[in-house]
């Protein structure tokens, strides 16, 4: 059985956080898509595979948790306020086969390739990375070129999941209210039910496999 194989009909997600995609009461699509650059060049991000996170509730467990480690690593470090607090709001969905369709996009000639791959972190077994890489060449203005390839991975987006982590239940008025739809529409789970029994049944086999390959 192979665990680490994202496939082009692979689901994955990008969660949402307030304040990271947000300038102030706005939902931003540059900041929730953001995107680093690594040493080679290549522009990076984080998502959620399907596989490791098959139901919706696993969805949102994984955003909730995410949100209290970073919430604990403030604290830890001293600079937590409630201003700058961490709040889960929901998550976006998108195809790997979109992501890989990248090169060869308009207005994205300096994209080389997209991967996405497998890559468990923080204890998360869902965690996946984005990488688009890039010709130099070709590239005059690294800024723009986030920039569009942001804009075309929200049109490929759909979403929003909205959720409301027990953690933050003393909000008064919860950031997710503040998600956009996406231009796919609403997220909509299409796997049979026999298959979405399936894929629980292979996340619990895939994760037993790969907690005992990450403690070897």
């Amino acid at each position: 059985m192979s665990c680490g194989d994202i496939r082009n009909g692979d689901v994955l997600f990008r969660h949402a956080f307030q304040p990271v995609a947000f300038k102030g009461q706005k939902f931003a699509i540059e900041k929730f898509w953001r995107l680093s650059v690594d040493q080679r060049g290549a522009l990076l991000t984080s998502l959620a595979w399907q596989k490791y996170v098959p139901e919706v509730r696993d969805v949102h467990n994984h955003g909730c948790r995410m949100a209290s480690r970073r919430n604990a690593a403030a604290k830890a470090a001293k600079k937590y306020s409630e201003k700058s607090r961490s709040v889960y709001c929901g998550a976006y969905a998108i195809l790997a086969s979109s992501i890989r369709r990248l090169p060869g996009q308009h207005n994205l000639a300096e994209v080389v390739s997209a991967h996405v791959l497998h890559h468990p972190e923080e204890g998360e077994i869902a965690h996946a990375d984005l990488v688009v890489v890039l010709d130099a060449s070709r590239v005059t203005d690294i800024e723009a070129t986030k920039t569009a390839i942001i804009a075309r991975l929200w049109m490929m987006s759909s979403g929003p999941l909205k959720h409301e982590c027990a953690d933050d239940t003393d909000l008064d008025e919860h950031p997710n209210s503040l998600l956009e739809n996406a231009p796919r529409g609403l997220y909509r789970d299409l796997r049979s039910r026999l298959t979405q029994a399936w894929h629980r049944v292979r996340c619990r086999l895939c994760s037993g496999i790969m907690r005992r390959w990450v403690r070897a």
